[in-house]
């Protein structure tokens, strides 16, 4: 395979290299962090100073950051470089509580687009493509990323933002779009409306790449979305973006090998922890991915919790980049739900629905309260032209239970009555009780 690089000298360099400036700028944003007072105290409570930090083994004396720091300083508390450098704020909806920001000087958006146009070459993008750009441009962090990190590759994008499905389709096939943006929620119904209309993605539109974010995304529906869409039949295919905006937006995708989203280690730190025991798990097991921001100046973050539970492989790519991958995500620990003492996560129950090619990636979980007892059940749509009987609801009941170790009912809804989304798909719809 002929690999193309952004910047092969830094994406190669030797994973030991990496670890030394590692360790020298996460000791640098330690002194830059603690001119703010939020961190300041935060370090007395625990009797450390940065000069503390001196080698590897000292970085797990560093407290935690976690989202409520962010949000309990909301606006600005956890700004840490000048105010009068900021030149950009992103932040999320803020619809379960205060938001999460972070703020950008022109030295933090500039590494950003550095670390996009990485990702983007790594997964196939050259300056002939054609994008059309359908994450939401506005405080979202996604739009902007990926935005800017295009524009840096030199490809030509089209910002169409989410939404308008229809005109969409019409501009992909005026423009010949080689390449799509967006949630992978929002391909796969891109795909569907396009059957509905007469549009074959493969026969008439010219789809080879596709980079989907902002929300998890299972190997079955990313199987489905390369079939449908056609990127897999025009030589490409689908990589996955990950990122969170405590970190500063999207930051790592799938090289055109597809094993796992690179992690830059010359701007990212990543440790993988028990969430139980907050020890280090041995390397190659899952734990929860913690991140640090070594290269941003206005706000960066230390340490951040991510809540993602991850597997991580520091082994050398197939594409030759060094840099230490996310091979496997596993869901969010704040995306579990508790029903009757056992632990569920959608990311499961996605996995076992999309292995059956007769059910369609429409579908909902809903968690209820039935005679003090709390219940799941599962709401999805037969794929188009597929009938299911009952001993097909029975058989799948089964897999479910036994993947999830709970019952879990199934329910099969009449085609397009299920919601469909355009940016970031609610899987679940949790009618239990509040209190």
């Amino acid at each position: 395979m002929q690999v193309a690089y952004w910047d092969e000298q830094w994406e190669t360099k030797p994973l030991e290299e990496l670890k030394e400036l590692q360790l020298k700028k996460f000791k640098k944003q330690l002194q830059h962090i603690y001119k703010n007072q939020f961190y300041r105290n935060r370090f007395k409570e625990t009797g450390l100073e940065p000069g503390d930090i001196t080698n590897w083994e000292d970085i797990p004396k560093v407290p935690f950051t976690f989202k409520s720091d962010l949000r309990d300083n909301y606006p600005k508390g956890l700004l840490s470089g000048n105010w009068e450098e900021v030149v950009r704020i992103h932040m999320t909806s803020g619809t379960t509580g205060a938001p999460t920001i972070l703020a950008y000087t022109k030295n933090d958006l500039d590494v950003w687009a550095e670390c996009m146009a990485r990702n983007f070459v790594a997964g196939g993008l050259t300056t002939s493509d054609i994008v059309q750009q359908a994450h939401g441009l506005g405080l979202f962090t996604g739009g902007f990323g990926f935005h800017y990190g295009l524009e840096r590759v030199g490809a030509k994008v089209i910002p169409t933002g989410a939404g308008g499905t229809d005109r969409q389709l019409r501009l992909m096939q005026e423009w010949g779009t080689t390449v799509f943006t967006g949630t992978p929620s929002y391909a796969a119904y891109m795909a569907e409306i396009a059957i509905e209309k007469g549009i074959d993605p493969v026969k008439d539109l010219n789809l080879r790449l596709g980079f989907h974010g902002g929300e998890p995304c299972s190997d079955g529906l990313r199987k489905r979305i390369n079939e449908r869409l056609g990127y897999r039949a025009h030589g490409g295919g689908m990589r996955v973006c990950y990122g969170l905006t405590e970190m500063g937006g999207p930051m790592s995708m799938d090289c055109e090998c597809e094993c796992g989203q690179h992690v830059w280690a010359d701007h990212y730190l990543m440790e993988i922890i028990d969430p139980a025991t907050l020890d280090y798990v041995n390397e190659g097991e899952p734990g929860e991915l913690v991140i640090s921001n070594l290269s941003f100046e206005a706000m960066p973050i230390l340490r951040y919790r991510t809540g993602d539970r991850v597997n991580v492989s520091v082994e050398k790519c197939e594409c030759g980049r060094t840099h230490p991958r996310i091979s496997g995500f596993l869901g969010r620990v704040d995306d579990m739900i508790l029903v009757s003492g056992t632990n569920v996560f959608p990311s499961q129950v996605e996995y076992v629905l999309l292995k059956h090619a007769s059910l369609s990636e429409n579908w909902q979980l809903i968690v209820e309260d039935k005679r003090g007892l709390h219940t799941i059940k599962v709401e999805i749509e037969p794929a188009t032209g597929c009938v299911i009987d009952q001993t097909f609801v029975t058989v799948l009941e089964k897999e479910l239970h036994s993947h999830l170790e709970i019952k879990c009912g199934v329910d099969i809804k009449d085609g397009g009555t299920l919601p469909r989304f355009e940016g970031k798909a609610a899987r679940v719809v949790d009618r239990r009780e509040k209190g």
